[in-house]
């Protein structure tokens, strides 16, 4: 039988984001009134779908209720057949956008619970053939590729910031860490500091003793550091949008979260204006590539008790701001050793 859509599509999708279509299995809720979509619970998806040369494609999607994916596409009876990737998720007027580092995947909701692929003009595929993936429960696969991002070792702990989603992962201590972090050592600028690395890794979900279960990174093979690189700082992405502070150094999130005025910045050519949680500021900011320069940086002077801590750490970390680096939806500074200093969030786009 042909896989189709139901001809209810629309109140189809409102019940998704409600409750799902399917009585046997829940749909990811998702809430994008503030850009970034929220789901209450992480759910997979499996189907085999049609291969030119090949008896069939067997594409495992993982989402997770932050908003990232984990995409695996097994191309049956070929040795050298695993294709993954990982990125951000958004539903758009009912569909499922799969963005990825360099690939975007649109699918459709079906009123069996699942996603329906799209073809290259973005319509819903009608064939004989199957091109859905059905709803699994949660099951994450382990997900084996090429990825770069910014790693941190420190106190015995290391943790990698994945470029294309902003995702933190813990790292797995292992023997193939240790090459790992010999180089690590020999190349970072001072302890804890982050350093731009690209490796072979395995992504395993796991429940540690600690904490609620989560995928944790595992080196397979370390290709290369860049020392003083990071994600990258494309302007057109980071111009005409205000940025949110969700990470500030020395500073706990609760105390960001108390504030009745969270501290935002937003920048347009040389310019740059915001708020530090009490005062409004406005300056210069050079954007040269990865290289972040912020100057003549003047603010008001009204004084706010609960807020002035964060303002005036807030103040600092403007000064010693060197390095630029847009991870998934987050926009991170770093200093002239690349300490993390502070991030944001991208919350709307100006007019």
């Amino acid at each position: 039988m042909p896989k189709t859509l139901s001809l209810s599509l629309s109140s189809c999708i409102a019940a998704l984001l409600i409750s799902g279509c399917s009585q046997t299995a829940t749909q990811p809720v998702a809430d994008t009134t503030e850009g970034a979509p929220v789901a209450l619970q992480n759910q997979s998806y499996f189907g085999v779908l049609p291969c030119a040369s090949c008896p069939g494609i067997d594409t495992h999607l993982d989402l997770l209720a932050d908003g990232s994916y984990f995409l695996t596409e097994t191309y049956q009876d070929r040795p050298d057949g695993n294709v993954s990737q990982l990125g951000r998720w958004t539903l758009d007027n009912g569909q499922l956008l799969l963005q990825g580092q360099d690939r975007e995947l649109i699918y459709f909701a079906t009123d069996s619970g699942g996603w329906l692929q799209a073809d290259i003009q973005g319509r819903p595929i009608v064939s004989e053939l199957n091109y859905s993936l059905e709803p699994q429960g949660w099951k994450p696969a382990e997900v084996t590729g090429s990825v770069e991002g910014m790693l941190s070792y420190m106190a015995d702990a290391a943790s990698f910031i994945e470029c294309s989603t902003g995702k933190r992962f813990p790292v797995i201590m292992t023997d193939e860490w240790l090459s790992v972090e010999r180089t690590y050592l020999a190349s970072s600028s001072a302890a804890g500091s982050y350093l731009n690395t690209l490796a072979d890794v395995t992504f395993k979900w796991i429940t540690p003793e600690e904490g609620a279960p989560r995928h944790h990174l595992h080196f397979n093979h370390l290709q290369q550091t860049l020392p003083a690189t990071t994600c990258g700082s494309p302007v057109e992405s980071l111009e005409h949008h205000e940025w949110d502070l969700v990470e500030l150094q020395n500073t706990q999130s609760e105390q960001l979260e108390a504030l009745q005025t969270r501290p935002y910045v937003k920048f347009s050519g040389q310019q740059i204006s915001g708020h530090t949680g009490c005062n409004a500021m406005a300056g210069q900011i050079k954007l040269e590539g990865e290289r972040l320069q912020l100057s003549q940086v003047a603010s008001t002077r009204m004084y706010c008790e609960q807020a002035a801590q964060i303002e005036n750490t807030f103040l600092q970390i403007l000064e010693k701001a060197s390095y630029s680096s847009l991870e998934g939806e987050s926009w991170s500074w770093y200093d002239e050793d690349m300490q993390r200093l502070a991030s944001f969030t991208r919350k709307t786009a100006l007019d």
